[in-house]
């Protein structure tokens, strides 16, 4: 839209100036020829050289400018040149490195340029070498020549078009080198001065610096073509990128290095804040053009400068009113940075001459610049050190005073330690006691938990052997009996063997009495009551056994212990309270480790009393409760797993179950020490214990134990 308008204002203006062309005339010095020069855009893109002429010369064409801002069509530029010097070997030079291309015809040529230089081709085809593009031009003495150009560009189209002599040209060229080989000289020496004092120091600002001004000059000698020239003449495409990402990353540091130096978080946090917003921009715009979009980009980059530099000249001042001294290094700097910036723009826009300040002002004031605020940041080292001094003087002074209250308070404090020292060792004698008796509680608390788990498995106890007992006696009085019966029979024998009668008389009578006592029945019955006897005497030896085993007295002493069998002798104990729940055991065989075995089997005591309780609450006196004990061994571990499908916990009461005295239990049913119990032994294993449960599904308990607990100890 702006550019549309640019053109058509100037079309109109170009009908009144169509009449008396501009002729430049060159006496022999290098003279500016833009605003002489005429100028017709191709909207169209497609004009070539004739139709470009015959626009001149219907007069479609407008004055010429430094700056035509952002053209997205290519340029014509006539320019009419009358030599009045000695000379005949002159250079049309286009004093700006970031034109992409530039066509050189001539009113003997045609459709066919006599030379050209094109950016995307590299440095290496440039015709002339140098930064700027330039092209020969012969013209006698007195003796005038038109010729046009046809300009291409995606960055802002500055034309600054100068004539020079030859030689002219060169030195140009040369002092031009020579002058921003300096400024990297500086830019460079600057750069390692303060890289080394950031090594010496670790202060963090010498590093923002040292990248704020590494930016700085390689944003510098983009913009210079020197960039292009004497780095990367082979990578066209790099440097149309680093045209605007360079100096949005030098930006994005200044502006870093600012807000550290100026302490802007710290003195002035909204304005901190707004020079965040403008390293973001400048990001964005960096972005923008790695994306290809050039004047979106380079426009971001004209907007952002311009408040940016409001911002930080807000900030330095403001700063300075609060007694930041160093900021009036950094203020001088950065006006000198500014105003070359700003020479710079109002010489492409005319208001300042096109001469030799306002062509360097740029680089000449960057490099000041970076010279100042190193400076800047000297000062504000040497700033911090005094300040630094002074609180040392100040601790000193503070800790001497200090010494001399400490000496008076010592005196003070001796008689008061005396005093104390005799209240705390009368102290110490009683917590001594104190600590003796909690001992002695806790000890006797743990064995009225045993005793009370205890008198809780005895009357089961006893009926697991009453039944057993009971048994046996039961089936004494019908084997007595039954003995009698034979008794009798074998009398009998003996008084028959004795009588005088046939033997056919004997066999049929004892026959009789066989069948009266009903003798193979008889002998059934007594190997069945044997068997009985047998059985309950071996139910009673197990249940002994299974006692033997689990309350074995050996808990002060580490000793190999089969764990299943502790765990099977206390099923054995807990059978009486099974009711109707199911075990399942996944483990076969023997499993010896080294373990407290008294301790271990109260573990499992304790576990599988919880277990049957919460199973038993939940299913009654119906079937369907269980409990799964797992056993598994993994290298030098041994995994011992207890899950029952019972009433499970909730999470408040399973962060609760460890600590002392807590119990779910009913009053008079638990004493709340069984799973503290358990924890410490575990902990005494220098094992491992957790709960996983869920309120109404039931509950898993998982142990981890050493197996080869005596090497760890």
């Amino acid at each position: 839209m702006k550019n549309s308008f640019f053109i058509l204002l100037f079309f109109f203006l170009a009908r009144t100036y169509a009449s008396a062309q501009n002729v430049v005339s060159f006496t022999g010095e290098s003279i500016l020829a833009s605003t002489q020069m005429e100028v017709w855009v191709d909207s169209s893109s497609q004009a070539n050289f004739t139709q470009a002429r015959q626009a001149f010369q219907e007069g479609s064409f407008f004055p010429g400018s430094l700056d035509f801002d952002y053209v997205k069509y290519p340029v014509w530029v006539k320019l009419k040149i009358h030599n009045q010097s000695p000379y005949a070997d002159l250079f049309v030079v286009f004093e700006n490195p970031l034109i992409d291309s530039i066509a050189y015809f001539t009113d003997t040529t045609h459709n066919v340029p006599e030379d050209y230089n094109y950016f995307g081709e590299g440095f290496a085809s440039y015709k002339n070498f140098g930064t700027f593009q330039r092209f020969p031009l012969h013209i006698i003495n007195q003796g005038t020549k038109t010729i046009y150009f046809k300009v291409s560009g995606t960055e802002q189209m500055i034309l600054p078009v100068k004539i020079y002599t030859e030689s002219e040209a060169l030195s140009m060229n040369n002092t031009r080198d020579l002058i921003y080989g300096a400024f990297m000289g500086v830019v460079f020496v600057m750069l390692l001065y303060n890289l080394f004092v950031f090594i010496a120091t670790k202060d963090e600002n010498y590093l923002y610096y040292v990248y704020y001004i590494l930016f700085i000059g390689l944003g510098q000698i983009t913009l210079s073509g020197h960039l292009f020239s004497l780095v990367l003449g082979n990578y066209p495409t790099v440097v149309k990128y680093s045209i605007v990402v360079l100096p949005s990353l030098s930006g994005i540091f200044a502006v870093i290095f600012i807000k550290k130096f100026l302490s802007a978080k710290v003195f002035e946090p909204t304005i901190d804040k707004w020079l965040t917003v403008v390293a973001i921009s400048y990001g964005l715009a960096g972005i923008v053009r790695l994306l290809g979009y050039d004047q979106i980009s380079g426009r971001m980059m004209d907007s952002i400068g311009l408040p940016g530099s409001i911002i930080v000249f807000i900030l330095a001042f403001r700063v300075l009113n609060k007694g930041f001294s160093s900021a009036k290094y950094f203020i001088g700097a950065w006006s000198i940075f500014i105003t070359g910036v700003v020479f710079f723009v109002f010489r492409n826009l005319g208001i300042l001459p096109f001469n030799w300040l306002t062509t360097y002002t740029l680089p000449i004031g960057a490099a000041l610049e970076g010279s100042l605020l190193s400076f800047a940041l000297a000062d504000k080292i040497n700033t911090l050190q005094k300040q630094k001094q002074e609180k040392e003087k100040e601790a000193l002074m503070s800790a001497l005073e200090n010494e001399r209250l400490i000496k008076e308070q010592n005196i003070i404090l001796e008689q008061k330690v005396s005093e104390k020292t005799a209240d705390l060792t009368k102290t110490n004698t009683q917590l001594v006691h104190t600590l003796n008796d909690l001992k002695s509680t806790q000890t006797k608390l743990i064995e009225q938990e045993k005793m009370a788990t205890l008198g809780q498995l005895t009357a089961g106890i006893a009926h697991e052997i009453n039944n057993p007992i009971n048994f046996v006696t039961s089936n004494v009085n019908p084997l007595k009996r039954d003995i009698s019966m034979l008794d009798s029979l074998m009398l009998r024998y003996e008084e028959l063997c004795l009588e005088d009668k046939p033997i056919s008389e004997k066999q049929a009578e004892i026959n009789q009495l066989k069948e009266d006592i009903e003798y193979d029945y008889l002998k059934e019955e007594m190997s069945f009551l044997l068997k009985g006897i047998e059985d309950g005497a071996h139910r009673t030896s197990e249940i002994v056994k299974g006692l033997r085993i689990f309350s074995r007295n050996d808990e002060d002493s580490i000793i190999p212990a089969d764990v299943i069998e502790g765990i099977e002798s206390t099923l054995v104990i807990l059978n009486n309270q099974m009711g109707k729940v199911k075990v399942i055991r996944n483990y076969s065989g023997h499993l010896i480790m080294d373990c407290y075995p008294g301790k271990l089997n109260q573990v499992f005591l304790n576990l599988l009393s919880n277990a049957i309780f919460a199973t038993q609450e939940k299913y009654k006196d119906t079937e369907g409760g269980t409990i799964s004990i797992s056993i598994k061994v993994e290298n030098d571990f041994v995994f011992i797993s207890f899950e029952d499908n019972g009433t499970g916990m909730s999470e408040s009461v399973q962060h609760k179950i460890f600590e002392p005295f807590f119990t779910t239990k009913p009053v008079g049913q638990g004493t709340g020490l069984g799973m503290s119990i358990v924890y410490k032994t575990i902990e005494m294993h220098e094992g491992e214990i957790s709960i996983d449960s869920e309120l109404g599904r039931g509950t898993a308990i998982k142990i981890k134990l050493k197996s080869n607990l005596r090497k760890s100890i």
